[in-house]
Order: C-alpha cells, then structure tokens, then sequence
C-alpha cells in the first residue's frame, strides 16, 4: 500500500487510483454516457477494425468528487475475432495507481467464464512500448488480456493514462495481436464536446 501524505484510494472500473487534492473544475463527478463510437478516444487505423453499429462505446467518470478519472471502453471486431478497448485517464493530481495484466484478467472475468488453459504473463515488446500479455483459450479461440501503461506521473508513484483490454480470434498469433495493438490510438480530446447520451447509474451493494 503506497502511503503519501493524503492520499485516498478508490475502484474506478475495477482498478485502483489515488489523489492528492480536491479539483474539480470542469469535470463531472459520477457521469455514465454512451458516446458516438466516431468521438471516442479510442482509435484504430486498421481498417479491418471497426465497432458495428450495435456495438457501444462508453465514458465514465470517478463518483468521489476528489478523483478525476475518466475512462472510455469501447467493443470492436476484427477479422475472425473481437475485443474490448479500454482507456483511462487521469488529471489534476490524481493517479493511476500501478496494477498488473492479472488484475485486468479478474476485471473481465463475467466476461471470460469458461475460459482454460491460462498462461503466465509475459511482456511483450511492440512499436517500442512494452505491454503485459496474458493469453488463454475461450470457446475454441485464441485470446489474450493486455495492458500498456502510459506515462508517469510527476511527483506521483503512478501513472497519467493506461490502456487496457482483452482480444479474442480464430487465430491470435503474435503478428495479428501486434498490428492491433499498435493500430490503437488514444486521444482524450477527441471527446470533447461530443454529444452523449445518459445512461442510468448502475446500483452496487
């Protein structure tokens, strides 16, 4: 447990963060949205990626007012497969507090039920950045949970964004898992001022 000064800690999505301070201009505490997939911060410039039009792409916020958190995930589909997109980012002296591709594994585990044959984690080295991969068998397909952390955070022992998610195919060699990962981008301001859609909090205990 990272202990520093004021520092709280909270689930956001199922992962941890912390903060230092209580700013909140600009930002709006326990928001849940569907947004225009088109608007979200998560991009692919694989062409063979795309989210169908029942698919949905989502944001939220942290509850606690002193955190600011903003995550965005999204469902896509790939030739022979599918996947969720996950993005987070933080501001005003908030972190996000460093975590391992196991603990994106429990995240998703309604999501894996049935899954088999579990291998350990292991990093993977693509387009210069390093993410953790941890693969396992799903209904006859080949899937792997990821995770990229982003950059660090200045006086802070975590980091400013992470992307996260899970990717599910016929056949996920490493060469596929590659180009999908590194056809991602993620761009927070893409978001902005886009139209959002409401969606009702979601009821916990």
């Amino acid at each position: 447990m990272v202990r520093w000064g004021l520092l709280r800690g909270v689930t956001v999505s199922g992962l941890m963060t912390l903060a230092a301070s209580c700013q909140t201009t600009g930002y709006n505490s326990g928001e849940r949205v569907e947004i225009d997939c088109e608007r979200s911060p998560i991009q692919s410039g694989w062409g063979d990626v795309f989210t169908p039009p029942w698919g949905k792409c989502h944001r939220t916020t942290a509850s606690k007012v002193e955190l600011m958190i903003t995550s965005h995930s999204r469902y896509f589909e790939i030739p022979g497969g599918y996947g969720y997109a996950a993005y987070q980012s933080a501001d005003k002296n908030t972190y996000i507090f460093q975590q391992s591709v196991r603990d994106i594994a429990r995240l998703y585990k309604n999501r894996t039920r049935g899954s088999l044959g579990w291998e350990e984690p292991r990093t993977e080295s693509f387009a210069g950045l390093d993410y953790q991969v941890q693969r396992f068998t799903l209904r006859r397909q080949s899937c792997a949970v990821y995770l990229l952390n982003g950059a660090p955070m200045p006086m802070y022992p975590g980091y400013r964004d992470r992307a996260f998610g899970y990717v599910c195919a016929n056949r996920l060699e490493r060469e596929v898992l590659e180009r999908l990962l590194t056809s991602f981008s993620y761009d927070i301001s893409r978001a902005e001022n886009a139209p959002v859609i409401l969606l009702p909090v979601k009821k916990t205990g």
